[in-house]
């Protein structure tokens, strides 16, 4: 006869199916959050990056409520009214950049040949075959990056434009405005007793939780200072140049740069070489080299100038962890993942360092 089967005690039994129970609940729960995971995500964001303000405001007004709402306010006007603005312009500038992409006039056939055969290359070349190929190429890549731009704001625009072209996606992407305005006010008003509510229930520990708050904190913040401040510089003098040296569609290329600029290593030198290469090449002489000075001597000192003081050591990830994690949390999760790719990353590393502080001992006995 087979051996009898050891019962489990009922408190094992009860214990295991409560956890089953609590994980089963906890999926469906995120199941039902997960449609608002960006603006909760967001609101979260934003939330950490003003609590200063509402902690300002709510010494001096002592009403929680109030200082929430006024905490609002001053996000929707210091930054979802101006990106909307932002976003206007951009899909602007798109269109009139992609319809001229689309009819071949960026750069003619006739501009490249007459680079082409002034070139040292002349006598080894094709130059109908390749001035056809570099003027397609220069075209397409104009009608992607505007095309880029114009597809993913053209749903803003509509809202605001006009009310007879509402889309359903446009609709949706306000819902979610609401969603993250009204999380963010709850944030501002409850969110220190959701942070010790949710320490409490973690079994880490309260240093190890307070490490990864603090990573979150230090993570969200420095990437948004890097974009917002130091990219929207860049992207600002950028544009102006662009503009003043005859480049069309300055604002596209103000804004690329403000983007190239969460990226570590590369920032806007590969938007402004390019384009002073390609302005040069044109026979515009003065503004290329102008682009190219500019760029040189003020564009990439701001990054210099600025990071250092405004990121301080709020974050330490390596150069190359930081570029990869920026790059694959775009391209995982879209706008929103050029900060969540970051936190991951430090979140990470932070379960990393918690790794070895536990087992530090047994780490170097193994050597």
């Amino acid at each position: 006869m087979p051996a009898p089967l050891k019962k489990m005690s009922f408190s094992k039994v009860r214990a295991s199916f409560f956890f089953i129970l609590i994980s089963v609940l906890l999926v469906a729960f995120v199941f039902l959050l997960r449609p608002f995971s960006y603006p909760l995500f967001w609101a979260a964001i934003l939330a950490v990056l003003f609590y200063p303000f509402y902690d300002f405001l709510q010494k001096k007004i002592k009403y929680q409520t109030m200082s929430a709402l006024i905490s609002v306010v001053l996000v929707l006007c210091i930054i979802l009214i101006p990106i909307t603005i932002g976003v206007l312009l951009l899909v602007h500038q798109s269109v009139e950049l992609y319809t001229s992409a689309v009819k071949g006039s960026f750069i003619s056939s006739d501009q490249i040949k007459s680079i082409l055969e002034n070139s040292p290359l002349a006598p080894f070349v094709n130059i109908t075959e390749l001035n056809q190929l570099w003027a397609s190429y220069v075209n397409d890549a104009t009608k992607t990056v505007s095309g880029f731009f114009f597809q993913n704001t053209r749903a803003l625009a509509n809202v605001f434009s006009n009310v007879k072209d509402v889309t359903q996606s446009s609709v949706w992407f306000l819902f979610q405005v609401f969603i993250m305005l009204y999380s963010l006010y709850y944030f501002f008003k409850d969110g220190r007793r959701i942070l010790e509510r949710v320490k409490f229930l973690s079994p880490l520990g309260n240093g190890y939780e307070e490490m990864f708050y603090q990573k979150f904190r230090a993570t969200s913040v420095s990437t948004l200072k890097t974009t917002f401040i130091i990219g929207g510089i860049q992207g600002v003098i950028g544009g102006l140049l662009f503009w003043g040296t005859g480049v069309r569609a300055p604002f596209v290329w103000g804004v690329i740069m403000m983007l190239f600029s969460i990226l570590p290593g590369i920032g806007p030198f590969a938007v402004w070489v390019p384009a002073g290469i390609i302005m040069f090449l044109l026979g515009n002489t003065w503004q290329g080299v102008t682009i190219l000075l500019v760029g040189m001597l003020v564009i990439s000192t701001v990054d210099n100038l600025l990071r250092p003081p405004l990121l301080g050591k709020d974050t330490q990830m390596h150069p190359l962890v930081a570029l990869l994690s920026t790059l694959g949390g775009i391209l995982a999760f879209g706008i929103s993942g050029f900060v969540i790719g970051p936190i991951l990353a430090s979140f990470f590393l932070a379960a990393t360092s918690m790794y070895e502080y536990y087992y530090h001992r047994e780490l170097g006995e193994q050597g």
